[in-house]
């Protein structure tokens, strides 16, 4: 990075290649990587959405070459938020259309089939056998427990890997990112609006079906009940009543209505006044208390992107979440040696995080900075230029560890800073695209003030 580049050039600099990355990772038809069977070469479909658009990745790298539907979904929410802004051409508005076919697509998964048709377990490479997934499993791979899969491969096949499932908030952020590609106009035809219309609609289903039960948390670690799969599904379950009703479907409506309300209820469960924050999981067997401060809580308010009351950036409970989690990793993350929260700090995840040693997150970096942006676009004048600065040194002190290439990791190193984990993370780019956005609309409101 270039010392006399302004935080505003790097961004903008930034915001092209995380605009070329994310295209990339959505219909990349040509890319080609070996499956875990013996001879299979799988190629993604058009809609799939690479987690990591990487085949063959390094020795010391994850391979993330799956569609997970919660990254999916937060990839295409990005490219929405770049149309919104004039910021993508218009061949590209093709990938949106795509994507809805290709998650449509997902539902044909009949696990019967493929048990009866290539037997189980599949012949596979040795690497991969310790790993295959019981065929019991996946012959209850139809209908609706589709979704309870949480990622497959690219080519729309079922991943045959074990993993954490079931994962509840993919549908749900999938639903709230599917009302944005309607109400934005981004599908440029009826017969496209139709088939997201249908996606959107299972989505809520699936949601309304699933919001009381147990699921494994985004980090794919834990079993339980979860602040962030819940507040996605209670603002997925919210907002879908209100398209419910507005498109003719009270019934429908009032069920997502009164399911949003009991999840709003459940949430309020997660604050701890001993604390002083909200909690990542409700205590339980495997659950790990250590792990309650966990930066998904933030991540989990952004996404669900509540504008005001509980939950949202202006919830003073929220605000008391992220100070601990900025004065925790403070202290925590040698990276931020001598750096108060009002340096700007970089966040991990959570306490003893043993992930690639538990490094600083990008996707928590950005959420930070978006966090104070949103704050200072939506709140008190009095704050909105504070709050501006703030995001802006998250920013600043963040650009001096990210590559001049623009490639953003999944991981900086704890203590130098280097990137770790996979080089570059599809989701990663995302988070910088919606802080990008968010500091548009806070510098606005900052000037409009100074006007005013």
């Amino acid at each position: 990075m270039s010392g006399s580049e302004s935080l505003e050039g790097w961004i903008e600099r930034q915001l092209a290649v995380s605009t070329e990355r994310l295209l990339a990772s959505v219909s990349a038809t040509g890319l080609s990587r070996p499956g875990p069977r013996v001879g299979q070469v799988m190629v993604p479909a058009p809609g799939s959405v690479l987690a990591y658009a990487q085949p063959r990745p390094g020795p010391d790298e994850p391979d993330y070459f799956f569609h997970w539907i919660r990254d999916a979904a937060l990839i295409i929410d990005a490219l929405v938020t770049l149309y919104r802004r004039g910021r993508l051409l218009a061949a590209a508005r093709r990938r949106f259309a795509e994507s809805v076919a290709f998650d449509r697509g997902l539902l044909r998964i009949d696990g019967r089939a493929l048990v009866e048709s290539e037997g189980w377990p599949p012949e596979v490479y040795p690497q991969q056998q310790p790993w295959l997934r019981p065929g019991e499993e996946v012959v209850r791979l139809r209908g609706r427990a589709v979704l309870d899969d949480v990622r497959y491969n690219a080519d729309g096949t079922p991943d045959v890997v074990r993993w954490s499932r079931p994962q509840h908030d993919g549908p749900a952020k999938r639903a709230l990112t599917t009302l944005k590609l309607l109400q934005h106009g981004a599908l440029e035809s009826d017969a496209e609006r139709r088939q997201a219309a249908l996606l959107l609609a299972g989505d809520l289903g699936y949601t309304l079906s699933r919001h009381a039960r147990p699921s494994y948390d985004p980090w794919e670690e834990e079993l339980g009940f979860h602040f962030y799969t819940r507040l996605v599904q209670h603002a997925a379950l919210r907002r879908g009543a209100e398209w419910a009703a507005a498109t003719g479907r009270p019934r429908a409506a009032g069920r997502l209505a009164a399911a949003a309300a009991v999840q709003a209820a459940a949430l309020a469960g997660h604050w701890s006044a001993a604390d002083g924050f909200y909690g990542s999981r409700l205590p339980g067997p495997g659950i790990s208390p250590e792990k309650n401060l966990d930066g998904i809580v933030l991540l989990a308010v952004l996404h669900a992107g509540l504008a005001d009351g509980p939950y949202s950036v202006l919830d003073p409970k929220v605000a008391a979440t992220v100070e601990r989690l900025e004065a925790f990793f403070a202290g925590y993350l040698p990276i931020n040696a001598g750096r108060g929260p009002a340096d700007g700090v970089l966040l991990g995840r959570y306490a003893g995080d043993r992930y690639f040693e538990g490094g600083a997150f990008p996707i928590a970096c950005f959420g930070l900075a978006e966090f104070r942006y949103r704050r200072a676009a939506t709140g008190a004048r009095s704050e909105a230029a504070r709050e501006l600065a703030r995001g802006d040194a998250v920013l600043g002190f963040m650009r001096r560890f990210l590559p001049e290439s623009g490639m953003l990791p999944e991981q900086l190193d704890r203590v130098t800073g280097a990137p770790r984990s996979a080089r570059d993370l599809t989701w990663s780019h995302a988070a910088l695209v919606t802080a990008a956005d968010a500091r548009a609309a806070a510098c606005s409101a900052v000037a409009r003030s100074a006007a005013g």
